[in-house]
């Protein structure tokens, strides 16, 4: 088992942090696997064990480390999750580690330490964060390699455990369930293996989506095919955003070999929602209506947020329409329902009281004083002094604030941040926007801002600079990014990345 790999963004993590004893201890495991993304090698899988002794306790330090390279349009992206636990010998896990890369230099760091019925969260080796909860039943990494040899596991069995999620912070229910025998075409050779086919399903989880919305997330679910000896040989798990991750167990040389770049594999492409019929001035749409097809989900009218901007219309089975209106702020709302204080407060993520964001937000916003003027100001101010990369990942504000490069998170990001430095309410829309790529019309994923004036909450899009957004912003989820240190505010977008198709039924011109 290793693992889950939540995200559909081009997040970069690194090796974990040396909570004990590093490279040191006797070793117990070192296994490697070739991952594929369509017919292109994208990388490898390396799964590492050692022992070592702590207080006089025999500890078992476990590393799954995954590499891969993809493209997206003229860039080449390097993508890379280590993540890890510290067990006893009979697989009761005492600490958990995780090393993020967030943007160019910048690292997030949490290590936890299980106490009781806690997680102790620390960041960056320094800072506490909120506990987490935790079951003593969880099992460790090195642990779970063995369940099926353990249990000497037969076709039609089925076995539960606890497992730990790093990327989300939260103990989830695993199961195995063991299908039978499989005749198995293996990459680069010519016969078929008779292997056992297991596949892991992780409990969905509850995701908080917006202000009051819960949704519930599937985690992906992955195929191994195991030889007589219970030993992986090959393993499939559907990733968002990138399609059919496929593992192959090998051999050290043979995993860090170089391969094509050409075979790698276009996230810029694979993303892209294709239309049949373009949109003629996209941006400047005052209405439009969309038939919107999510594939493979229990409830699809829920996948696409509803407000006074965009409502969900009749819905028929997994199709339903979207109306979607350019914003306005005429008319204004109800005072009463101003938004929690989260929305004003610096985060780790929006870090509105870092010396240089404000310094931005003053120069963007000079004496102006009413909260709409500000926000169109600083939207203006990030839209011309940002310079577009795919260099980033998703990096925080004040990172952003120093560097001024990154895609759309990044723009959004510093917008938001700058906006609660002038003291107006914002937090970051996801979702989808119109996009002529290649001479194709299609919906690309997005990130923008919006910002709370007059009572109502009101988007703005540094990436385009215009002051509004039209009605080719197709919103998703948004949050506040309050108390969170991971990427779970996107996980909505899991739900339809890869599964959504639209057609355009109309639009109007502002």
């Amino acid at each position: 088992m290793r693992p889950l790999i939540p995200s559909f963004l081009a997040w970069i993590l690194c090796a974990g942090p040396a909570l004990a004893t590093g490279d040191a201890g006797k070793i117990l495991m070192d296994t490697w696997e070739i991952a594929f993304l369509g017919d292109g090698k994208a990388g490898h899988v390396r799964t590492t064990a050692r022992e070592y002794e702590a207080d006089g306790v025999k500890l078992i330090r476990t590393t799954v480390e995954l590499r891969l390279r993809v493209k997206r349009f003229s860039d080449i992206v390097e993508m890379a999750m280590d993540t890890g636990t510290i067990e006893t010998a009979d697989g009761t896990v005492t600490a958990v580690f995780m090393k993020q890369y967030l943007g160019k230099q910048q690292r997030l760091q949490v290590e936890g330490t299980v106490v009781g019925k806690l997680l102790r969260l620390t960041l960056n080796g320094k800072t506490p964060l909120k506990p987490a909860p935790w079951n003593s039943d969880v099992v460790g990494l090195y642990k779970q390699q063995t369940l099926l040899k353990d249990r000497k596991a037969k076709p039609g069995e089925k076995i539960s455990f606890a497992s730990f999620e790093p990327t989300i912070n939260l103990v989830l229910k695993t199961e195995m369930v063991v299908k039978g025998y499989r005749e198995v075409a293996l990459k680069g050779s010519r016969e078929k293996r008779k292997l056992l086919l297991v596949e892991t399903i992780p409990q969905k989880v509850d995701f908080k989506r917006g202000s009051d919305k819960i949704d519930k997330i599937q985690l992906p679910i992955s195929l191994t095919w195991f030889d007589e000896n219970f030993e992986p040989v090959k393993t499939e798990v559907e990733v968002p955003g990138l399609g059919p991750l496929v593992m192959y167990r090998t051999t050290r040389e043979k995993a860090l070999a170089p391969a094509p770049i050409a075979k790698l594999t276009d996230i810029g492409i694979s993303q892209l929602v294709r239309l049949k019929n373009r949109i003629l001035k996209p941006y400047e749409t005052a209405a439009a209506r969309y038939r919107v097809t999510i594939r493979n989900d229990d409830d699809p009218a829920s996948t696409f947020s509803r407000d006074d901007r965009q409502q969900v219309k009749n819905v028929q089975g997994n199709t339903f329409e979207l109306h979607v209106k350019a914003s306005n702020l005429a008319g204004g709302g109800k005072e009463k329902n101003a938004p929690d204080a989260e929305f004003l407060q610096s985060s780790y993520f929006i870090t509105s009281d870092d010396a240089k964001v404000m310094e931005l937000s003053r120069k963007a916003i000079g004496e102006e004083t009413d909260p709409w003027q500000k926000a169109r100001r600083i939207e203006r101010w990030v839209h011309n002094n940002m310079r577009v990369t795919a260099q980033e990942a998703l990096a925080t504000a004040d990172h952003v604030a120093r560097t001024l490069e990154g895609d759309c998170t990044e723009y959004a990001m510093l917008t938001v941040a700058m906006c609660r430095a002038a003291k107006v309410p914002s937090r970051t829309a996801i979702g989808l926007i119109y996009a002529d790529v290649k001479g194709a019309p299609c919906f690309a994923f997005h990130m923008w801002a919006e910002v709370w004036v007059k009572g109502r909450w009101i988007p703005l899009d540094a990436t385009l600079g215009k002051g509004y957004v039209g009605a080719t912003h197709l919103k998703i989820t948004d949050h506040s990014w309050h108390d969170e240190r991971t990427m779970t505010p996107i996980f909505p977008v899991i739900r339809v990345v890869g599964r959504v198709s639209i057609e355009v039924l109309g639009a109007e011109n502002r």
